[in-house]
């Protein structure tokens, strides 16, 4: 059997393999130019983590177009992006992959027409992609794996304190590693799993006389703005006997700036940190804390115990547009109810039964 990755029909093509007229009007998009004369492309200010993204769900869109028949390589890029065009897309997408996905590629795909031609009439497009954001339905049940920010640093923490007791000798240092991820993460938000997969030593982790701190340059934040992020006192202990012991354990020889080391001595790569973060709130709550959940936790868990200071949550997680962390307040007020109304209907349980059952533990 084909395996996913191996089907044509999902593969994404090549910026190399383009039409000409679609490399050159990428080129054009993503000229630095000047603003004053006109130059300047419409997707200048795209970071490199977003060029690449763009680029694939454009690649996406042109192998999808080729193979449906027709295709003009001759024709200015925007305007093959139709309706009907793009209805026929988003039904292959919809027998390939997941409804979140056809979304991430619908926005790729709505950013580079605008960027193709800003002056276009993209309304269309915008309010379809809208109507599939509203009616995807998210099958990882974000809310079922919230956790309170303060649960999950007591458990981070905890893991870390009992290491030499709780993890296989020769899992101590990657286990210990995970825990401090988590904890760093969940206490320093702002960060993305970019940011925190990047951390070099003495370049965004610095030691003062009175701490530690994380520094990051705006052109390396998503906002765009330069950040530093002083490490809570409790985490000092912990961040400093990984600097120390376990780090060392796990470069083996090597050498690197890198903070986070993989078993085998090398930095580790984006994927490999989310799924050691991923792994170890598994395993500590039951369902997996994805790192980009982390500022839902840290957001919620503001509104839910102060939401008369939601406000500060902003500038804790980076958000430029204050409607982001409103919608965190309303997931959080959406939360609480939901607690207050299993409390009710248990309490009314208790009042009504004529007896309460109690299961009988059975051992395994």
């Amino acid at each position: 059997m084909m395996h996913p990755s191996e089907d044509p029909a999902r593969q994404r093509l090549k910026i190399e393999d383009w039409p000409e007229g679609d490399r050159a009007a990428w080129e054009v998009a993503l000229a630095p130019g000047d603003l004053l004369d006109g130059t300047m492309g419409a997707a200048h200010h795209w970071c490199p983590e977003t060029r690449v993204m763009r680029r694939k769900a454009y690649g996406r869109w042109l192998t999808s177009r080729i193979r449906a028949g027709g295709f003009n390589p001759m024709a200015e890029p925007a305007s093959r992006i139709t309706r009907e065009a793009v209805g026929s897309y988003i039904s292959d997408l919809q027998g390939q992959v997941a409804p979140r996905t056809v979304c991430g590629y619908i926005t790729g795909l709505y950013a580079v027409a605008q960027a193709f031609d800003p002056e276009g009439d993209w309304t269309w497009l915008r309010r379809l992609h809208g109507k599939l954001e509203a009616t995807a339905k998210d099958s990882r049940d974000k809310h079922s794996r919230l956790r309170p920010a303060n649960d999950i640093l007591a458990w981070a923490i905890a893991r870390m304190t009992n290491i030499d007791r709780d993890a296989p000798k020769r899992d101590i240092p990657t286990a210990y590693r995970d825990a401090l991820m988590v904890g760093l993460l969940i206490s320093c938000p702002t960060m993305r799993l970019r940011n925190l997969t990047q951390i070099e030593i003495d370049r965004h982790l610095l030691r003062h006389s009175d701490g530690w701190e994380l520094r990051f340059s705006g052109p390396e934040m998503k906002a765009r703005r330069p950040v530093e992020m002083r490490i809570p006192d409790s985490l000092v202990p912990f961040l400093e006997r990984y600097l120390q012991v376990f780090r060392p354990v796990l470069l083996d020889g090597a050498v690197s700036d890198r903070l986070w080391i993989t078993r085998y001595g090398q930095p580790m790569p984006g994927k490999t940190v989310h799924a050691g973060i991923s792994n170890a709130t598994k395993r500590a709550f039951g369902k997996p804390i994805s790192p980009h959940l982390f500022r839902d936790c840290a957001a919620t868990f503001v509104a839910l115990n102060d939401p008369k200071h939601i406000g500060i949550a902003a500038p804790i997680l980076g958000h430029a547009d204050p409607r982001t962390t409103e919608k965190h307040y309303i997931q959080a007020q959406q939360i609480a109810a939901g607690s207050k109304l299993q409390a009710s209907l248990q309490s009314l349980r208790k009042q009504h039964a004529p007896f309460q059952y109690r299961p009988i533990d059975h051992e395994d």
